[in-house]
């Protein structure tokens, strides 16, 4: 007998832990897929901006941390933390290369919009690419130039100019912070945790689903 696993994450894609909660969850999923295989993954997608008072040009990404973390010194040891939390998840992120921080209103409801036309593989692989583009490659992902050749690629069908943002805004799940995963509606989970955490998680929710089944 076939179960579904609804996993609604609510992101902000500026956030890295949202892109290392991203690969705990699926490496979470996969360690319970190899345990039950008729497991299908049905996850949704709840992207907002965590900072809509950000001008729409974006700002400075060194001047802007300095200013919210409270000096150089304060930055880097955050940006240790990012990096090593990254690298345990398979990632590597390089603060380096980014030199503008988003506003991600526009970006937040272009993953929205996606998920209406790509698959849940697809959609794995765009959010990835969003993260990839600015963690890695430092690419302003606030600007609609970036953001056209991003669903490009992934064989996204959207205009920009006829694009209604207001529409596809979800309003994070979670004033808690993000990462935030609610898994078949019952249980939730906040941050980027280990995936072995997840993995609990997901096997309750799943087993609470069979009881009441």
């Amino acid at each position: 007998m076939k179960q579904n696993l609804q996993i609604d994450f609510s992101l902000d894609l500026i956030c890295p832990w949202c892109w290392i909660g991203l690969r705990n969850l699926l490496t979470a999923h996969a360690a319970l897929q190899a345990k039950q295989p008729e497991l299908q993954l049905d996850l949704h997608w709840h992207a907002d901006t965590l900072l809509p008072q950000i001008p729409e040009q974006g700002l400075p990404y060194q001047a802007f941390y300095e200013a919210r973390l409270g000096g150089p010194k304060a930055v880097e040891m955050r940006r240790a933390q990012v990096r090593a939390a990254a690298e345990a998840a398979g990632l590597q992120i390089n603060h380096a290369a980014i030199e503008t921080f988003p506003n991600t209103r526009l970006v937040c409801a272009l993953v929205n919009y996606a998920q209406t036309q790509l698959d849940s593989q697809a959609m794995i692989g765009f959010v990835e690419s969003i993260f990839a583009a600015y963690f890695v490659q430092g690419r302003n992902i606030g600007d609609t130039a970036v953001l056209q050749q991003l669903a490009h690629t992934a064989a996204l069908n959207w205009n920009p100019a006829e694009f209604d943002a207001l529409q596809y805004q979800s309003g994070l799940q979670h004033s808690g912070g993000v990462p935030h995963m609610v898994f078949n509606q019952r249980l939730q989970v906040t941050g980027a945790v280990a995936p072995a955490e997840l993995l609990r998680a997901m096997e309750h929710a799943c087993a609470v689903d069979r009881d009441f089944a």
